[in-house]
């Protein structure tokens, strides 16, 4: 599903969801529960559907389309609390992460921006905040995003973690074909 225009040579949005249902189950079984950010990816069904007039009530939840027990949590946006203080978590508001978390007043952490990945820092009297950009775990070499080769910037491939309220990130290293050497730095 996409607003991007549909490639012919791509499984269908059904192929895809049937393909995808193995591997979400073997993901479900290591993760039981799980809070999750919706995204501009996965509200596309809801989107069209809004934009076509179709009320919310006649399209499935995230857990029943993907076959999911009640253990995933879907959020728009959500605040935990961390040993150092409360951290803000949200698919994409800004280019720059700092400045959302300057004017949140807390730390901040978002993915969608493909090809940015770092954390920063920043003081005032009240603390230490950051603003986390975390990596996106895309090949940009599938089929799917054969829409972006035009495009300059490239996807950072990594993951990031709140330890104790401290923000690590880890860039997965890729080798000259483009996969995942298989271990971190």
């Amino acid at each position: 599903m996409s607003f991007h225009d549909s490639d012919p040579d791509l499984p269908s949005a059904g192929a895809e969801l049937k393909m995808s249902l193995p591997i979400i189950k073997e993901l479900e079984s290591m993760f039981p529960k799980m809070d999750i950010l919706d995204s501009n990816h996965g509200s596309l069904v809801f989107r069209r559907a809004f934009k076509h007039g179709i009320p919310k009530a006649y399209i499935k939840k995230y857990n029943d389309f993907l076959e999911v027990n009640k253990g995933w949590v879907w959020h728009d946006d959500l605040t935990i609390d961390t040993p150092l203080g409360k951290v803000y978590f949200c698919h994409g508001k800004t280019a720059d992460v700092l400045k959302l978390a300057q004017s949140m007043g807390m730390s901040c952490v978002q993915g969608h921006y493909h090809s940015l990945m770092g954390v920063r820092y920043y003081g005032n009297s009240l603390g230490l905040y950051f603003g986390l950009q975390v990596g996106c775990m895309i090949d940009s070499k599938s089929l799917a995003f054969r829409y972006n080769k035009l495009q300059k910037a490239r996807p950072i491939i990594g993951c990031s973690v709140i330890h104790n309220g401290l923000p690590i990130i880890e860039p997965f290293i890729k080798d000259k074909s483009g996969k995942w050497i298989g271990k971190l730095l």
